[in-house]
């Protein structure tokens, strides 16, 4: 869709001229360049396209640019169709058999400070600016050059270029005669009568009567005429506007890419921190929880210490109180006395006093095999003698388990 406003650069005799087209009409622009910027539309001048037209007949529509480029190559201009920008290939008629197009080559580059209001314009040549009429040549100024337009019997352009001569004399239609005798023996050569001049009036005087006799083409003089937007965007696009659209295209490009690593960078730490608020509510929460349960625990800590302190009463073997009693009843009548008795969770310790050697000897041998302390492993070494014929014993008493474990550990060592 059309812009409500656009601006056309378009080169006359004096140089490119601003046309404003707003609301379907188009009127003069501003004179001054630094109001060029951001035109919407180039003309490229006739001395910066060559035109070439050709002629193909039964080949594929597929092949034809293809072609059209092998025929350019052979006459020297294959550098100049390398680039697809540089070169564009416009189709005439829509029989397949006899097929006639319009070829455009970007041959010159544009003024600087054309191009660079050309940053984000479309381009064209400058003879799709101008309106042409079939079976008329239509000739103009352009940068104080004379342009000369062929149409084809549709109207559009076939051949466009600028000619040597300054004037309209005898030279410039002997030129013009070329022109056509060479699109003849192409067999191009559309059905002319009439040679159509858009000149000013101070113009007059580069019209000779020579052209118009020599001609054998009747010569109309017109006004110049209010220039038209172009049907479509031509490929033909200067090569320094293509590397600055490159550029850009690559500076968004890398822009689109930090931008992205920076959203997912963004969209990760945010998930990251929505994980750990997460967290720390579910914490909160469990903490919550628990100091509801306190109560609960406390009553659970209570019986389990309760239960503690009860366990051992429920184990014979390893109560103290059921220890003494076992002890009290191998202790004989007389003969026996004990001073020390010493009960621990990991081990028994004895200390006494016998009447004789003998009772010492008979209460470790029972000592040794009551039933109640088998689960004791005991080192009741000799009782010692007394001169007065008492005598002193010691034992101590390490449960199995804890004699197994220093027993490996000794054998580890070793």
């Amino acid at each position: 869709m059309k812009t409500a406003d656009e601006l056309m650069l378009i080169p006359h005799k004096e140089g490119y001229r601003a046309w404003r087209s707003k609301a379907g009409q188009t009127t003069p622009g501003e004179t001054e360049s630094r109001a060029w910027r951001g035109a919407e539309w180039i003309a490229l001048p006739s001395r910066c396209v060559i035109s070439v037209p050709m002629r193909f007949q039964g080949i594929d529509a597929s092949r034809r640019e293809s072609a059209a480029q092998l025929e350019l190559e052979a006459a020297g201009l294959g550098t100049e169709t390398a680039d697809s920008t540089n070169f564009e290939l416009i189709p005439l008629s829509k029989d397949d058999r006899d097929q006639r197009a319009a070829t455009y080559i970007q041959a010159a580059p544009l003024p600087a400070a054309i191009l660079e209001n050309g940053n984000d314009a479309q381009f064209a040549p400058s003879v799709a600016f101008k309106q042409l009429t079939p079976g008329e040549i239509l000739i103009w100024r352009e940068e104080l050059r004379w342009v000369l337009a062929i149409p084809h019997d549709q109207g559009g352009a076939m051949h466009f270029q600028g000619l040597s001569s300054l004037r309209l004399d005898a030279d410039a239609a002997a030129e013009i005669r070329c022109i056509l005798a060479s699109l003849e023996l192409a067999g191009m050569q559309p059905d002319l009568h009439s040679v159509s001049i858009l000149m000013e009036t101070e113009d007059q005087e580069l019209l000779d009567e020579d052209f118009c006799h020599d001609l054998d083409l009747p010569v109309i003089q017109k006004e110049e005429s209010i220039p038209h937007h172009p049907e479509a965007a031509s490929r033909l696009v200067p090569t320094t506007v293509v590397r600055y659209r490159h550029e850009r295209q690559q500076r968004r490009l890398m822009m689109m890419g930090v931008l992205a690593f920076t959203f997912v960078l963004i969209a990760a730490l945010s998930a990251f921190a929505l994980r750990v608020l997460m967290r720390e509510r579910s914490i909160m929460a469990e903490e919550r929880r628990l100091d509801d349960l306190e109560t609960d625990l406390q009553t659970i800590r209570d019986a389990k210490a309760n239960w503690e302190d009860i366990l051992p009463a429920l184990s014979p073997d390893t109560y103290p109180i059921e220890s003494i009693y076992q002890l009290v009843n191998l202790l004989p009548p007389e003969g026996i006395r004990l001073t020390r008795f010493e009960i621990r969770l990991d081990g028994i310790v004895l200390d006494g006093e016998a009447s004789s050697l003998g009772h010492g000897i008979e209460f470790r041998d029972r000592l040794i095999a009551a039933p109640a302390f088998k689960r004791w492993q005991w080192e009741f070494p000799q009782p010692t003698s007394l001169p007065d014929g008492r005598a002193t014993f010691r034992a101590e008493a390490r449960s199995a388990e804890e004699a197994a474990k220093e027993e490996n550990t000794e054998v580890t060592q070793l």
